[in-house]
């Protein structure tokens, strides 16, 4: 019976080591994943070689730590079973290995570990799941192949690219998400959603494997009221660009204006026509960092139609505030979360936030994160170079606007799209929130004015 007992406490030692090494053991497979995302880079060769030296040298040593932690669970899951061998004096021969009781007991031992509940690395995801979104996420050129593959599978639908879509933009907090929500649900829309995750740029292999029917919908963590499930869409198509410019706009403290070659171009409507569900529909997309590229893309294409969004500045950067300060909270419970803002190019607010560089020279905002002054210097630097682009083309909205006639806005859109809505889940909403800005430099609330008041010159009237 102690025999038993020692061989249920090896299976107990046996399960609990890989839980306790299981991290080293997935470092071990994504350095061996990003090996071979190495290797299929297009880059030039000397670069490739030293990633490949330096992809190389990773994964030997993730292995190493791997196959030592393994060596060590082995040894520490036969220690109960050597030691009782000792203390009775037994030979190997004379140890019941084969039985149908051995096998009881070890499997036991083993499922005890597992029973324990533990706390999970965040609230929507599991360990697993995080792991899967590292493989695919974290390889740019694994997620190039994908694409292809991706087109090679769409082929059989048939479904042209098309040049007429619809961008809704805006510094984040302008209402993107929400009247990005409305159009979706009021026209024939193709767009991105959560259930795409993470297989972000081969939508249709990805749907074949996982096409979840759960409509659950839950407060995302904004905390604005607004609610998401697997199906609901979200600004997602910035992994696109991060992945074929291979992050080139992305700075420690800035993401800054570019162009995009021609052959980035015509894989974006490549990707668009991956989205489309029939050859019908239109893509609709949230893309907030679109303006670092808003010209390059208008010179390939005349016929695509973008919205930019503004809302008052003292209420715009209260709200930028209050998210910053959710995040960095959200992101210091969670790793994770700050790791996932970065896959898709959100640096608005939080812990990696970041401010967007439009010219040669970065913006100097001589203030405080934790103040109002900050976010409206935040507003103003992108607000400012907005109103000087020298384009008619974009659609120019005010909040405040969306807000109140929202059926006149989305009539607007309809007939620039030419296409035709459904109005029924569209409400009217009176924004009342009143923002003391008694503490606030009033120089920056000078020029934020300033500014605020081209923008209401230019913008769509309703």
């Amino acid at each position: 019976m102690i025999y038993y007992v020692i061989i249920g406490l090896s299976g107990i030692v046996l399960s609990s080591s890989l839980i306790y090494f299981r991290k080293h053991f997935f470092v071990a497979l994504e350095s061996t994943l990003a090996l071979s995302d190495a290797v299929l880079s297009n880059e030039d060769e000397l670069l490739k070689q030293k990633k490949l030296i330096k992809a190389l040298k990773t994964m030997m040593l993730s292995l190493g730590i791997a196959l030592g932690l393994l060596f060590l669970t082995i040894v520490l899951t036969c220690l109960p079973v050597y030691l009782y061998k000792l203390i009775a004096n037994l030979t190997l021969q004379d140890l019941d290995l084969s039985s149908i009781w051995f096998i009881l007991s070890l499997s036991l031992g083993s499922i005890l570990p597992f029973l324990i509940k533990r706390k999970k690395p965040t609230e929507d995801y599991t360990e697993a799941s995080i792991l899967f979104h590292k493989l695919i996420l974290n390889n740019y050129n694994l997620s190039k192949m994908l694409f292809s593959f991706d087109r090679r599978f769409k082929k059989e639908k048939n479904i042209q690219d098309k040049n007429t879509f619809l961008i809704v933009s805006g510094l984040a907090r302008a209402g993107t998400t929400s009247l990005t929500d409305q159009l979706f649900k009021a026209g024939t829309f193709s767009s991105l959603d959560y259930s795409n995750m993470p297989l972000l740029l081969a939508p249709n292999l990805w749907r074949k494997m996982y096409n979840p029917k759960k409509v659950t919908l839950k407060e995302r963590k904004h905390g604005d009221k607004m609610l998401f499930g697997f199906n609901t869409i979200e600004a997602l198509e910035e992994y696109f660009f991060k992945v074929f410019l291979n992050d080139s706009f992305i700075s420690e403290h800035h993401l800054e204006k570019h162009d995009i070659t021609e052959e980035v171009y015509n894989n974006y409507i490549k990707y668009q026509s991956l989205i489309r569900q029939d050859a019908t529909s239109t893509y609709l997309s949230k893309n907030n960092n679109i303006i670092l590229r808003y010209e390059s893309l208008r010179s390939y294409n005349k016929a695509f139609k973008i919205i930019f969004l503004f809302r008052k500045p003292d209420e715009h950067a209260y709200s930028l505030w209050n998210q910053h300060q959710r995040f960095s909270e959200f992101q210091n419970e969670s790793e994770f979360i700050q790791t996932y803002l970065n896959w898709l190019g959100h640096h608005e607010f939080g812990k990696n936030q970041k401010v967007f560089k439009f010219g040669e020279k970065a913006p100097e905002i001589p203030y405080d994160k934790s103040t109002l002054d900050y976010w409206l210097a935040i507003w103003l630097n992108y607000y400012s170079y907005l109103i000087h682009i020298l384009d008619e083309n974009y659609l120019l909205i005010e909040y405040e606007d969306y807000l109140n006639k929202p059926k006149e806005v989305l009539e607007y859109i309809e007939e620039e799209m030419k296409m035709t809505f459904d109005y029924s889940n569209v409400t009217p909403f009176t924004n009342t929130k009143q923002i003391d800005t008694s503490a606030c430099d009033p120089n920056i609330l000078e020029a934020t004015h300033a500014i605020y008041l081209k923008l209401k010159e230019r913008k769509l009237k309703f």
